[in-house]
């Protein structure tokens, strides 16, 4: 991994939400993850049982990851190994998202949402 320097003279992020990551500098590994469940009423109640993710496939099923074959040889020279950053602005990081000024080694987001509608018949 490639180590450098952050320097960051303004940062403004309005919202971070649902395991989410905002970083500046530099880290090894990043995961976030989410599992959201949401039941939306016309009629607003709660029956008391609800919220099992395991009575959904959605949430059991095994995300299938990339596979490489072929060896990937780089070099890197940085005659300034800094990140500089003046101004940022961010309005929304959500949903298991990540916002890095840095390098990261490995990073590995999931969110998995099921929506549910029930009207009145």
């Amino acid at each position: 991994m490639i180590s450098r320097y952050s320097q960051v003279t303004s940062a403004y992020v309005n919202t971070i939400g649902i395991s989410s990551v905002f970083n500046i500098g530099d880290s090894q590994q990043i995961t976030p993850t989410a599992k959201v469940l949401a039941i939306q009423r016309e009629e607003e109640r709660f029956l008391g049982d609800e919220g099992d993710l395991s009575e959904y496939p959605i949430f059991e099923e095994e995300i299938p990851q990339p596979q490489f074959y072929e060896e990937v040889v780089t070099n890197f020279f940085h005659e300034n190994p800094r990140i500089r950053v003046s101004n940022v602005k961010v309005i929304a990081i959500s949903s298991s998202s990540v916002f890095q000024i840095g390098s990261t080694k490995d990073i590995i987001c999931e969110t998995r949402v099921k929506n549910i509608r029930q009207l009145k018949k």
